[in-house]
């Protein structure tokens, strides 16, 4: 049955909203008259309705969520009346034809609905692959989300492919499961393997990382539990630890600190610890929930996880505590002053620039937030350093710097090249 309530509109990190439209409410809730009815009225609904960027979002504030997971069936239910009633007399679809077979596919597999998926790949047996901007990784990966035991039937409609390509199917399958949270997929998946490790990304994610990005805690538990793999870093230096407290996965960061709790001290290629991370998290413009960043830093803060005295005043390359980040990403001073709330914190810390948070707040343009975060670090012993400092290019490059990717997504063969080899 349809949820009962669905929110629709989410804070986001970047200090921005998301809303959902009538047709993402409408195929949520299984109404397929109304989803018909909307895409009369306004043949761009269906851009909003298949539209990958939309999903994946969609995903993140309502099917991750237990009270909601009958979204996928019914979003899938609606799906399938469409793919359905657009079936012509020569047994042809006219929405496989228009190239919305990819999305078909993956809302199928998301739903775990075989017969669905069986009868898309009888019309075209390479959407297995994708298409348009859905690839053979997003296939898979709705693939795991189902949770299906059964869900190897993506996988073997793959067929034989060149071995040049075989690594990198298998590749993209490890880093689905992990991604997707189905744990029995990945167990068979490394069963006979002898180097987990060996299975990473174009940015040299391990299946760790793609888990952790994700907030798949069970499937971190399992590997961190059945591998020699929890201090692992990526092309950037950074653990699952950095990954998923940029991400705010707080249940992860939780059992990965609680599996190597020396972990916290780690270092990426930029100097940064997880807390770091945590204070970027929220600077971040893609779409990520500010609620869960929210409760992680909070959870952080209280000291029940760790100690913070550790790591509280370390510094990155840049001479930068979690403070100073907070302050140039313009971070809500609410959250700014829980993070001074934090026992052992020196606020009168100075950067390679020799700015200290208060420093870094006089160069920027005065508002009602700059103002309060002036008060508040003031109030908790924040000075002015003596010299006259600019942080204008210091604010300026670090807002510029890199966000994390979504691990276990981007790899070194692109998709469309193993399209182009399956078919030779």
């Amino acid at each position: 049955m349809p949820p009962s309530y669905l929110p629709l509109r989410w804070e986001s990190t970047g200090d921005q909203w998301w809303y959902a439209s009538p047709i993402d409410w409408a195929a949520a809730n299984g109404h397929y008259d109304l989803v018909r009815e909307l895409l009369h009225l306004d043949g761009n609904n269906l851009i909003n309705l298949t539209s990958l960027r939309r999903i994946r979002r969609l995903e993140t504030v309502w099917d991750d969520e237990e009270q909601f997971d009958d979204v996928a069936k019914c979003r899938c239910q609606v799906a399938r009346k469409l793919f359905s009633e657009c079936e012509t007399k020569k047994e042809k679809n006219s929405l496989i034809r228009a190239g919305y077979g990819g999305w078909l596919l993956y809302t199928a597999a998301s739903a775990g609905d075989l017969s669905f998926v069986q009868e898309l790949l009888e019309k075209d047996p390479l959407l297995v692959f994708g298409e348009v901007e859905y690839g053979v990784t997003d296939i898979l990966y709705a693939a795991a989300r189902s949770r299906n035991s059964e869900g190897r039937e993506v996988e073997e409609h793959i067929g034989e492919i060149p071995a040049a390509y075989k690594w990198e199917m298998m590749n993209r399958a490890v880093h689905a499961a992990a991604r997707g949270g189905n744990l029995m997929a990945l167990k068979e998946l490394l069963d006979d393997c002898s180097d987990v490790l060996a299975f990473r990304d174009m940015q040299g994610s391990t299946i760790l990382h793609a888990a952790a990005g994700r907030g798949q805690a069970k499937v971190v538990k399992y590997l961190i539990a059945s591998f020699d793999i929890i201090n692992s870093t990526d092309n950037h230096g950074n653990t699952a630890l950095h990954v998923a407290a940029h991400r705010g996965q707080l249940a992860v960061v939780e059992a990965l600190i609680l599996g190597s709790p020396s972990s916290i001290y780690l270092r990426n290629a930029a100097g940064e610890t997880f807390l770091h991370m945590v204070m970027s998290g929220f600077q971040t413009p893609s779409f990520h929930r500010l609620d869960r960043q929210i409760e992680l830093m909070k959870q952080l803060v209280c000291g029940k996880l760790f100690a913070a005295e550790g790591v509280i005043n370390a510094k990155n390359n840049d001479g930068r505590t979690a403070l100073h980040v907070a302050v140039i990403g313009n971070v809500h001073s609410d959250l700014v002053e829980q993070l001074m709330s934090a026992c052992s914190i020196n606020v009168n810390i100075r950067d390679s620039n020799g700015m200290t948070p208060l420093d870094l707040i006089r160069q920027r343009p005065q508002s009602a937030s700059s103002d309060i975060l002036t008060r508040q670090l003031i109030s908790a012993g924040g000075i002015f350093s003596s010299q006259d400092y600019t942080a204008r290019r210091t604010i300026a490059s670090h807002l510029r710097m890199r966000s994390i990717g979504s691990p276990g997504t981007s790899f070194r063969i692109s998709d469309t090249e193993n399209i182009l080899a399956h078919g030779n």
